[in-house]
């Protein structure tokens, strides 16, 4: 939890603050953080925040979408279904949220698609699991038809 507030209260200062020197040194910060291990926690967490702004949703969602792409081999093989169900929660709890937002989180589930198997993913893959998901879920359309337009990229 402190190291969310620590987040949050950086997030204002590059935002917020009026003296340069801090807004820079907040930035340097956010920065180092998205290269932790941590971050993949405190990003998910921040996310399913419903007190989360605009900033910090923004934020967490480049920086799981970043994390996704980049440093996956961090995880163990097993964080795989909880990233998965997680990332597909924030899908329905946002698909009437912020278009910049909805597009990381898409972008993460794709990007997530190519590190694991078909198999992982449940009888026919992605594609069948994303289909699944519309049917079980037709009110996050939105969502799910974002995820589709970024999955071939």
């Amino acid at each position: 939890m402190e190291l969310q507030n620590t987040v949050k209260d950086a997030l204002n200062a590059l935002y917020h603050h009026p003296d340069d020197s801090v807004r820079m040194q907040a930035d340097r910060w956010l920065q180092d953080f998205q290269r932790t291990l941590d971050a993949w926690q405190v990003a998910d967490n921040l996310l399913h925040d419903a007190n989360s702004n605009m900033e910090t949703l923004i934020f967490c969602s480049q920086t799981l979408r970043s994390k996704v792409q980049r440093d996956f081999e961090e995880l163990p093989s097993e964080a795989f279904r909880p990233l998965r169900d997680s990332l597909n929660a924030l899908l329905k709890k946002l698909h009437r949220g912020p278009p910049i937002v909805r597009t990381q989180i898409s972008i993460a589930v794709a990007a997530l698609s190519v590190h694991v198997s078909a198999e992982d993913w449940g009888d026919g893959g992605i594609v069948n699991w994303v289909r699944d998901e519309m049917n079980s879920h037709p009110e996050c359309l939105p969502s799910f038809l974002e995820l589709l337009t970024v999955l071939p990229q």
